[in-house]
């Protein structure tokens, strides 16, 4: 049997969806016929090492079964029918008994099928491997290293799956949480999602602009989803949430084979209520996917099934509770991953943090510089970054020693140079000594060689001081003109920040920018630095 006699019976869409899957260099939809995408497809499989590439350890196996038994396929014996209630009896239990064999291979044979690796038979009765690629599968089946291509399913049953919640995600985000769960180094991984095919067929990779993190950021989107990314993104600007949640490998290994988490008595539930309904309730679960992913009003889906004709006559009410009971317990891409559940759980957490960060803050008082000694630390930071601008000739006839009025800010590519070159650029302006400043700003400005620039988290607001955090420190920070709750409110913390920390006479300030970025980071972040500030060292001096 050959699939070429069965490829002008197919959709075109259907053919071309497999197509852009397997085919790397693929053509567009209108510059290509069924026939040249099936030569291209076969033009892969060629390779027997792309079978393998292609297809789970479940899928090779029933692949090596199908060739097993196609070696003498004889033509079945004609049933007769049945006439006596015990006939009818044995009938029925193995008309069941097949049902249940046929459901435990079902994900296999349809992947199998949209991968044109097999056929029906010209009876349409059992599934052969098409006369084209029988050498090439026959090949892969004698070829496959079973533990190796286990572990790769393994792998791909994390990082497909995540993406499958996620309808898309930032390829570094995938790395990084599959080398954590896994163990595996993200430059491996990285290079498994470029190259591995499997991989590939279930998602796509593509580049986006961030405007928070830059631009041509590579991206996966799920392949199926892909045409939902514009209203994905929406959604998730809309609703998103930054939280974290832990990760159960078994529920992505379920979601890999079945879309959902069937040991999830709920959800189970619903599904096995739908399959009852007398209508093709494939289509429903597809939508069903669509809203769940993009957690939208389920209204106009509700309706949507309502109005199949076969269903007109159907009470739907009970149907309807499962249906919101098991959406509820469906992780949403909109939602960053949470369900619709964890949601409202996390919302409820939140209000009752935020209250107690409105009782537990106090404004600060006497947390900054007083007017004379913000005054001499601008002065001789202005003195040291002039003397690099000159140093360095970055902006000519710029002046920046005893200006009024001057907004650190115009100057960063002068700050990020004095920072670059600290040690230096102090040591040759003391020994100049170039504004012939006195002793003891002298001194003081030696005091500048303990600076440290980097990124910081604002994590406490105390009476007098601003707890800064770093990876095992906190630095207890005073503000210059004004206190630091007046420029980053008490509400927004903690929040990450970059800014130099710079040691002036017997206490630790910033050098006058704050670089904060305005992300929620979400609760579990905010509990992480309660729970360090309480255990870390805060340290008073540089």
């Amino acid at each position: 049997m050959k699939m070429y006699n069965e490829i002008n019976y197919l959709r075109k869409d259907y053919v071309y969806d497999s197509y852009t899957k397997i085919v790397d260099d693929f053509k567009d939809y209108e510059k290509i016929t069924k026939v040249k995408m099936l030569d291209a497809i076969y033009k892969v499989y060629s390779d027997y090492n792309n079978i393998i590439s292609l297809c789970t350890v479940r899928e090779l196996k029933y692949l090596k079964k199908l060739i097993e038994s196609q070696i003498d396929i004889k033509e079945p014996e004609k049933e007769m029918e049945p006439n006596t209630p015990e006939e009818f009896e044995q009938f029925f239990k193995k008309i069941y008994k097949e049902s249940k064999e046929k459901e435990k291979v079902a994900w296999e044979e349809n992947c199998l099928r949209d991968k044109f690796l097999v056929r029906y038979d010209e009876n349409h009765r059992y599934l052969v491997i098409p006369e084209e690629i029988i050498e090439s599968v026959t090949k892969a089946i004698t070829n496959v290293e079973w533990k190796e291509q286990k572990k790769i399913d393994e792998l791909n049953e994390v990082l497909v799956s995540y993406i499958k919640i996620q309808g898309s995600a930032l390829l570094n985000t995938v790395a990084t949480l599959a080398s954590q769960i896994t163990g595996i180094d993200e430059k491996i991984l990285w290079n498994h999602m470029l190259t591995n095919r499997l991989f590939k067929y279930y998602v796509f990779l593509t580049s986006e602009d961030f405007e928070s993190i830059g631009k041509n950021i590579p991206v996966a989107v799920y392949q199926d989803y892909y045409y939902l990314l514009d209203e994905l993104n929406y959604q998730r600007k809309k609703q998103g949430r930054s939280t974290t949640k832990a990760i159960d490998i078994s529920t992505y290994k379920t979601i890999f084979y079945h879309d959902f988490d069937i040991n999830n008595k709920k959800i189970k539930k619903m599904l096995t209520e739908l399959k009852k309904l007398p209508f093709y309730w494939p289509n429903a679960l597809d939508r069903i996917k669509e809203y769940a992913l993009l957690n939208i009003d389920r209204t106009d889906l509700k309706e949507a099934i309502e109005n199949v004709p076969a269903l007109s006559n159907y009470d739907l009410s009970s149907f309807f509770k499962d249906l919101d009971e098991a959406m509820d317990e469906i992780p949403s891409g909109a939602l960053n991953g949470l369900t619709p559940n964890e949601l409202k759980e996390l919302e409820q957490e939140e209000r009752k943090m935020n209250e107690k960060k409105e009782k537990s803050y106090t404004p600060q008082q006497n947390a900054c510089l007083g007017a004379k000694e913000s005054k001499l630390f601008y002065k001789l930071y202005f003195a040291l970054l002039d003397f690099t601008n000159k140093k360095y000739k970055l902006k000519p006839n710029y002046k920046i020693y005893n200006q009024v009025g001057l907004n650190p800010y115009e100057i960063t590519d002068i700050i990020d140079k004095f920072w670059e070159n600290k040690d230096l650029v102090i040591l040759e302006f003391c020994m100049s000594n170039p504004y012939k400043l006195n002793s003891t700003e002298i001194k003081l400005i030696e005091g500048f060689k303990k600076g440290l620039k980097d990124r910081f988290i604002i994590a406490k607001y105390e009476k007098e001081y601003t707890a800064f955090m770093s990876k095992d420190k906190i630095y207890m920070v005073k503000g210059l003109n004004d206190n630091i709750d007046n420029i980053i409110s008490y509400k927004n913390l903690p929040c990450f920040t970059e800014t130099a920390l710079i040691q002036f006479q017997d206490t630790i300030v910033y050098d006058g920018i704050l670089s904060s970025y305005p992300i929620d980071f979400g609760i579990e972040f905010t509990k992480t630095v309660e729970k360090e500030y309480n255990n870390l060292m805060k340290y008073y001096h540089l």
